[in-house]
């Protein structure tokens, strides 16, 4: 039999620790290898961020835009007044503003605008037979001289007032204008008896 003294039990401890510890370390390099050649084999089957654009097939849509052509025509105020006298002269209560509008083609030479009663014998009525006609109307546009209502029109004949005729080219085919209408009316030698008389003018334009 042989006897271990205390000093070879020791030796032997330490040189078992060791093993053990070794052992560990080499456990967890194998570890550490496999963990690396597993992060190595997952990067390698991640693409690269230029290699990873995937485009889709275009899909197309068709734009169409039209402007329409049109004259738009506002007057202001709605209603005039007359203070008639039995024989003379009576001015409106208010001179109408008339804004007129155009978007226009290239072909459209002139804006012609015109106002106008739809009967030139009955421009006013009271509707009992009395009548004031359309010659004893008469406008004054844009400050201008007092012009009956008598002439022709491609909206009445005989019953009208040209307000402007408008020149149109490539500068002018967008474009609004303003322009001011004064009326009155003479009841001279018409005799009218006491009455209200009301009639309706308007004011049309056209682009020829």
């Amino acid at each position: 039999m042989v006897k271990v003294g205390p000093l070879s039990r020791a030796l032997r401890d330490r040189k078992l620790t060791s093993q053990c510890k070794g052992a560990r370390k080499e456990r967890l390099g194998k570890r550490r290898g496999f963990a690396l050649a597993l992060a190595a084999a997952v990067l390698v089957l991640i693409p690269s961020r230029a290699s990873a654009q995937l485009n889709s097939k275009v899909a197309n849509v068709n734009l169409n835009a039209s402007l329409s052509t049109a004259i738009t025509v506002t007057a202001a105020p709605g209603v005039v007044n007359f203070a008639l006298l039995r024989s003379g002269i009576s001015i409106g209560s208010a001179p109408i503003s008339i804004t007129t509008t155009w978007t226009l083609p290239f072909f459209i030479g002139t804006v012609k605008e015109y106002a106008y009663f739809t009967s030139a014998a009955s421009a006013l009525a009271d509707g009992a037979g009395d009548n004031i006609p359309s010659a004893n109307v008469s406008g004054s546009v844009n400050g201008g001289a007092f012009t009956a209502l008598t002439g022709a029109s491609p909206f009445a004949a005989g019953s009208s007032l040209a307000i402007f005729n408008q020149f149109i080219f490539f500068f002018n085919i967008n474009a609004t204008r303003t322009d001011s209408l004064n009326l009155r009316i003479d009841t001279t030698g018409l005799n009218l008896p006491a009455g209200t008389y009301t009639g309706v003018l308007h004011i049309q334009a056209q682009g020829l």
